[in-house]
């Protein structure tokens, strides 16, 4: 079973386009948290690991019926190059993250493969919240 955490355009609150694939080819779990920092890159999101616990970033999970379908889709649309990685601006990579409920979860996420100095951190965690 494969999961994937969303913390910005891809949520389904985002209405952004690019939801489709998650809505027509995944079922939506609820919301989750993940540990790490969240920065604001112009219109859209850039999160990085953290050691600190108390650093979560929110987001939902959704449960991949198809996962190779959907990240021939979401690789190239989150500047995922999973044979470039060095030149990709984002890593995918199965992390932990925490539902709503408190179950744990091994999950997808995309996380920032850039530096973040001059961007601005969003301190509640919640892209939506900035």
């Amino acid at each position: 079973m494969e999961h994937l955490f969303v913390y910005g355009t891809l949520r389904k609150t985002a209405g952004h386009s690019m939801n489709r694939v998650l809505e027509q080819h995944a079922e939506w779990l609820g919301e989750a948290t993940l540990q790490g920092k969240l920065y604001l890159i112009d219109w859209y999101p850039a999160l990085i690991r953290s050691d600190h616990s108390m650093e979560q970033v929110k987001g939902e999970v959704y449960r991949l019926h198809q996962p190779e379908r959907i990240f021939a889709e979401l690789d190239p649309y989150e500047g995922y190059y999973p044979h470039d990685e060095d030149h990709s601006d984002y890593l995918r990579r199965i992390e932990p993250v925490r539902l709503a409920d408190g179950t744990p979860l091994r999950s997808w996420v995309y996380l920032y493969n850039l530096p973040v100095l001059g961007l601005t951190r969003i301190p509640s965690g919640d892209f939506f919240q900035r």
